[in-house]
């Protein structure tokens, strides 16, 4: 039985997807790296790796731009799998837009990105997002919660399962 060997990759601005992220590499005891605006890309080498696992926020169905310019501009040897978690604060359908973008800056690069994504709720980052949302019916406070992070290490165990 071969298990792969994961790495988490995360970018936050408000701390929820770290929230995740932290949990995730826990889960699977790997390396978990924040990738903010001048991250040196020498220090990671995606090419040790066999499972990279990206969380990002939802910011009106786009993703963070740190992040996306790190995959964009990533450079492997040979192909790995890529699984997107994202954390969210609205409504409708912009986790898809997010997903798609993600999906094809990694396969840009000849890379393999899971369909099956992981997405919670994040609490809103200001006092004015949080009015906001239980103003809208969408009271985001506590999360993550317990039972969403739970999910999240879950989800993680499972694809890192050998078939």
């Amino acid at each position: 039985m071969i298990l792969l060997k994961p790495l988490v990759l995360y970018s936050t601005i408000g701390g929820n997807t770290e929230k995740v992220a932290r949990e995730i590499a826990s889960e699977l005891d790997c390396q978990c790296v924040k990738i903010a605006e001048g991250f040196d890309s020498s220090t990671l080498d995606l090419n040790n790796f066999d499972m990279v696992f990206v969380g990002i926020g939802n910011y009106w169905g786009n993703p963070n731009a740190d992040l996306l310019n790190y995959l964009k501009e990533m450079n492997l040897k040979n192909s790995r799998q890529f699984a997107l978690f994202l954390t969210r604060f609205g409504r409708g359908k912009s986790d898809k837009d997010v997903f798609d973008k993600i999906k094809m800056a990694v396969e840009a690069k000849g890379q393999v990105m899971l369909d099956n994504f992981y997405e919670c709720f994040g609490e809103g980052r200001t006092a004015f997002w949080s009015g906001l949302g239980r103003l809208i019916g969408h009271d985001a406070r506590g999360h993550p919660n317990a039972e969403e992070l739970s999910a999240a290490r879950k989800w993680a165990k499972e694809l890192i399962k050998p078939a």
